[in-house]
Parts: structure tokens; C-alpha cells; sequence
């Protein structure tokens, strides 16, 4: 009989760590420049989106990557490049909660630090074409519904 209580325990916190999150970003280049918005993360499903409307949403669905402008939300457009940076991170999140310090995926090194309560709170990217940290701020985890994730159309997300 404690065999089976065991075995619930044990699937019930394995299942547990699927990770579903809101949190705000902050993007700082090398060169000084800021770009913030938010970032919603559910069952491998990512949304990254710019608060300025002169920029873009990334949506990452049933593993393809959909761009739609801000200025424009009505349209998508798909991503084919094999070397994504966004899919990478899906990965990385995927591995909640046991993150490593290093990743090195494609020509990435991504280095993760996080916060006290073993969540990310920084992602370093270095390549040959890029060198950034993003900051995850005040990250929350909660339930999003899956229509924050489809495109057609883009549902406005409020931060609260």
C-alpha cells in the first residue's frame, strides 16, 4: 500500500514542476540600449512580446515561430530559421527546476542565473551576432489561457 502512495507522490510533484509563468522582460544590449515587454511561458508554449508598437510578438506554437508587428496585430508571419534563438529557450524552460548555469546550443552560449526562489531571474546570450541579458521581473505563476498564445487574432495580454 506505500508502494502506491509512494508512486502518487511521486507523479503528482513530477507533474507538478510543468511551469506556467508571466513575467515582465527587460532586454539590455552590450551597446546600452533597453527593450522591455512581457513574456508568457505555458506547456512549451512561448509568447515574447515588445511593449513598443514600432516592434514586434513572438509566438512559439506547436513548435513554429510566428512574428506579428505591433503596429499590425491582424497578421503573422512564420519564422524559418532553424537556427532560433526562441526555440532554445523553450528548452531551457523546459528543464524547470532543475535550470544549469550553461547552455550551449547551436552558436549560443546562454548562461542562467536565478533568484532565490530557483526561478531565472537573468539570461546572458552570447554569439557571434549577439550579446545580451534578459531580465525577468516580476514573474508570477499562474495559469494563462491558451488564447494568449494564438494569433489569429492577438489578444491583448495585461501584466497585473
Amino acid at each position: 500500500m506505500s508502494k502506491i502512495y509512494t508512486v502518487f507522490i511521486v507523479f503528482f510533484f513530477q507533474s507538478s514542476f510543468a511551469l506556467s509563468i508571466a513575467c515582465q522582460f527587460e532586454e539590455v544590449y552590450k551597446n546600452g540600449e533597453v527593450q522591455q515587454g512581457i513574456f508568457l511561458f505555458n506547456n512549451g508554449e512561448l509568447r515574447y512580446e515588445y511593449d513598443k508598437l514600432n516592434l514586434y510578438t513572438l509566438v512559439y506554437v506547436n513548435e513554429k515561430l510566428f512574428l506579428i508587428n505591433n503596429a499590425e496585430r491582424s497578421k503573422a508571419q512564420i519564422i524559418e530559421n532553424q537556427n532560433n534563438l526562441v526555440p532554445l529557450i523553450v528548452d531551457i524552460y523546459e528543464d524547470y527546476p532543475n535550470f544549469k548555469k550553461l547552455y550551449r546550443k547551436n552558436q549560443f552560449n546562454i548562461n542562467i542565473e536565478k533568484n532565490l526562489d530557483n526561478f531565472i531571474k537573468r539570461i546572458s546570450i552570447k554569439s557571434n551576432e549577439i550579446n545580451l541579458s534578459i531580465y525577468l521581473i516580476n514573474c508570477q505563476s499562474k495559469m494563462i489561457p491558451r488564447k494568449y498564445f494564438n494569433f489569429k487574432p492577438l489578444i491583448n495580454y495585461v501584466f497585473n
